[in-house]
């Protein structure tokens, strides 16, 4: 009888896991045939007969399995159908892994080579799922490589083509799935002249010394209609019934690389724009350095999305779960017009969106809504 002991493979390892067995348990083998692959921390090695005659596993796959220990032994061909060795002595005081007595499905019996379990699942060694919570790699992007073992190689060659959402971003993403599972979303859009409004907040801007733009003049735009557009600023309560809002508390989403944050212009109907455009102010310093308070970011009743950015002409928001309004204010733009006398001019125009659920309002009076808006956009010293 011919042990085969574990070769030691690298420094770094004190024991190995045995991934595949290449030769069934008391089948013959050739001196030099492969029989079995074990993996490292960092490579899956081979290994091989040392002579020939018939084998007998001693461990099972997926069994960890430490430098020197035995893991099979060889018989003369005579001895195939003879009992298998006993693993429970071994004369150099190395501790063996013994074969489960009732493979399970989920542990396959030391006798076959390794094959998925049942139900398709392919076998992930130790060290591959211990690298996988290390880099962040899902289960599932490893099940698609369609690999029957899954290695420490493997999981490296996903890691490299994935990318990780930051906390920030999974959070952004059950918000949104949320809201598409749950709200009938409806959307209206209008266009709206903003050369007056977009003239009004530079003067505006050096008057106050604080930053005044569209999305300053939007909020209180929004914020003075919560009387007259109540579905608008409402909450959800049933199928039947809605809460009316007390004060037009209205979130501004903002996204400076840090993630999507979404604070709070709290009663912004009864403040004036000098000290709307302050608190949206430190709520962009905030963003950056990532330092909101609770309050900064809950209670809003109606959302302002900006995407105002060169070249967006047109944004879809989604509707947050517990509103029924959100406006989308895109990127001004400028277009030519042509006066009542033949004269070619130009002006500065947004689109103006309305994403709302469609249980509460009607394209009616979204639209009002929209055009109510409009009015002071492009009127917009009442506001001031």
């Amino acid at each position: 009888m011919i042990d085969i002991r574990v070769p030691k493979l690298n420094n770094n390892d004190s024991s190995y896991l045995l991934v595949e067995w290449t030769v069934e348990d008391r089948s013959p083998v050739l001196e030099g045939d492969p029989i079995a692959v074990v993996e490292t921390s960092k490579a899956a090695e081979e290994l091989v007969a040392e002579a020939s005659g018939v084998l007998h596993h001693v461990i099972a796959v997926n069994a960890e399995c430490a430098p020197g220990q035995v893991i099979a032994r060889l018989s003369a061909p005579d001895a195939a159908a003879g009992p298998a060795p006993s693993p429970t002595a071994e004369p150099d005081g190395v501790a063996l892994v013994p074969e489960p007595a009732e493979p399970s499905p989920a542990t396959p019996a030391a006798s076959t080579t390794p094959a998925a379990p049942v139900g398709g699942e392919p076998v992930i060694t130790a060290p591959a799922r211990a690298l996988m919570a290390e880099l962040g790699v899902d289960a599932e992007d490893v099940r698609a490589l369609g690999t029957r073992v899954i290695r420490r190689a493997d999981v490296l060659a996903v890691a490299r083509d994935t990318i990780a959402l930051t906390k920030a971003q999974r959070r952004t993403a059950e918000v949104v799935e949320l809201s598409h599972r749950t709200v009938p979303a409806a959307y209206s859009v209008v266009r709206v002249e903003v050369t007056r409004a977009l003239r009004l907040a530079a003067e505006r801007t050096r008057a106050l010394r604080a930053l005044v733009g569209l999305p300053e003049l939007l909020v209180k735009a929004a914020a003075s209609l919560v009387e007259r557009f109540p579905l608008c600023f409402a909450t959800p309560l049933d199928a039947a019934r809605v809460r009316r809002a007390g004060t037009a508390d209205i979130g501004v989403t903002m996204d400076v690389g840090e993630g999507l944050y979404v604070p709070v212009v709290h009663d912004a109907g009864n403040r004036p724009l000098g000290e709307i455009a302050r608190e949206l102010m430190g709520y962009r310093t905030a963003a950056f350095r990532g330092t909101f308070r609770e309050r900064d970011l809950t209670g809003a009743n109606l959302t302002v999305t900006l995407h105002n950015d060169d070249g967006v002409v047109l944004a879809v928001p989604i509707v947050f779960p517990g509103q029924i309004c959100a406006l989308s204010l895109a990127g001004p733009y400028r277009e030519a017009v042509v006066a009542d006398d033949g004269q070619v001019g130009t002006r500065d125009v947004v689109n103006l969106g309305l994403a709302y659920d469609h249980r509460y309002v009607n394209g009616r009076d979204a639209v009002l809504f929209l055009q109510a808006l409009r009015e002071l956009l492009e009127s917009p010293d009442v506001m001031t």
